[in-house]
């Protein structure tokens, strides 16, 4: 084999195992955001009126939060999620 032709089966090995790995971390992220989202729809499901839900999800997020690494506070995800609503809260 020439020169070149080594040169292009390393870059095409190297690509397709580096984007292996990245479908296996996004794979894994998926699985994990999932697990989360499956939590805070259990927090939220015990509660019976808005002040609650907003404790349940001030719970969920505080035991989740720093994990998920959002980039939002609480609060912000909070007011965000309602911003289109037209309801009193």
């Amino acid at each position: 084999m020439s020169s070149d032709e080594n040169y292009l089966l390393v870059k095409t090995a190297l690509l397709s195992h580096v984007r292996e790995l990245f479908e296996e971390i996004e794979s894994e992220l998926a699985r994990f955001h999932e697990e989360k989202f499956a939590m805070l729809e259990d927090a939220l499901e015990g509660a019976s009126d808005i002040e609650e839900l907003q404790v349940a999800f001030s719970q969920w997020f505080n035991d989740q939060g720093e994990d998920l690494d959002l980039g939002y506070e609480l609060e912000e995800i909070w007011n965000n999620a309602l911003d289109d609503l037209d309801v009193d809260v």
